[in-house]
């Protein structure tokens, strides 16, 4: 029987092979297994260090679109987000529970690598979430948590035993998505490349902050903490329009394995033309300096 080591190791095998025939470029640094803390992103001392440490394919980013242009999950969902009755989180959250339980999903190599439990309230046991009773934060949870249950139980849980058997969750797909979702500055021609804008039913505005995230090195000097920023202003949910540029939430499996922080050591960034890595549409992470282990 292999150990739970052995599995780790080859779990983060296939992982890296998925990331590979997916195009992704690990450069500069390496993916492996930090401890308790599950899988993180490290410098690689090895490599030769030219600023970018990881390509990722823009093409392999989850967001609604990908969604609504799914064979399975696209005809079923299109017409309710049209109508508003579901919104673009909505179908980020779906899509996980439904290729989780996919016996052949492509994305089996990603799901497996995602974390299976948290630590936000969310997770607490009854007796965890009681020592927080009185506080505003216990009742958030609870509020939060039925709604996720209605959620789940008016729309996911239907939708996904009509196309599946159902053996899923939603507190679980909830909590990835708002644990690793970036705000990715994509052109307006990649998000509709066949459809005008007013057909779309995307939140947008005219307001977004600078299209960079930060990245910084946490105790660990070889690791990488990622601070999201967020371009929601009053009414906008995950999709911002300013100019050409759309911001639309969505996970880029490779660059989600940053941890978040505050301080600032790289940047992500998109490259719409591939003049700075060689991979057009595609999104890279980008040390300001050489971390300390590059000679």
């Amino acid at each position: 029987m292999a150990t739970q080591q052995e599995e780790e190791e080859a779990k983060l095998e296939r992982f890296l092979q998925w990331l590979q025939v997916n195009g992704v470029e690990l450069r500069g640094c390496k993916i492996k297994h930090c401890d308790s803390k599950g899988f993180g992103i490290f410098s690689a001392a090895n490599q030769a260090f030219d600023g970018v440490l990881l390509v990722v394919p823009l093409d392999l980013a989850i967001t609604p679109m990908r969604v609504l242009q799914d064979s399975l999950l696209g005809p079923e969902c299109r017409a309710m987000f049209e109508e508003g009755e579901v919104d673009d989180r909505f179908l980020m959250n779906l899509f996980l529970t439904l290729e989780r339980l996919r016996k052949n999903s492509s994305w089996k190599p990603y799901l497996d690598m995602l974390p299976t439990s948290f630590g936000n309230p969310l997770w607490f046991t009854d007796d965890e979430l009681l020592e927080l009773k009185g506080t505003t934060l216990y009742r958030a949870t609870e509020l939060q948590k039925k709604k996720l249950q209605i959620l789940y139980d008016d729309k996911v849980k239907p939708l996904v035993k009509k196309l599946l058997t159902l053996d899923g969750d939603s507190e679980r797909a909830n909590s990835v998505f708002w644990t690793r979702a970036l705000n990715i500055p994509l052109p307006h021609s990649y998000v509709f490349p066949q459809t005008q804008e007013e057909d779309s039913n995307f939140s947008t505005t005219k307001d977004s902050e600078l299209c960079t995230n930060y990245i910084s090195s946490g105790e660990d000097e070889k690791g990488c903490r990622v601070q999201t920023v967020d371009s929601q202003v009053d009414g906008v949910t995950s999709t911002a329009i300013q100019g050409e540029t759309i911001w639309v939430e969505g996970l880029v499996p490779g660059i989600d394995f940053c941890n978040h922080d505050l301080k600032a050591a790289a940047t992500w960034e998109v490259d719409r033309t591939g003049s700075i890595t060689g991979v057009p549409f595609s999104m890279y992470l980008l040390s300001g300096s050489p971390p300390p282990d590059f000679v």
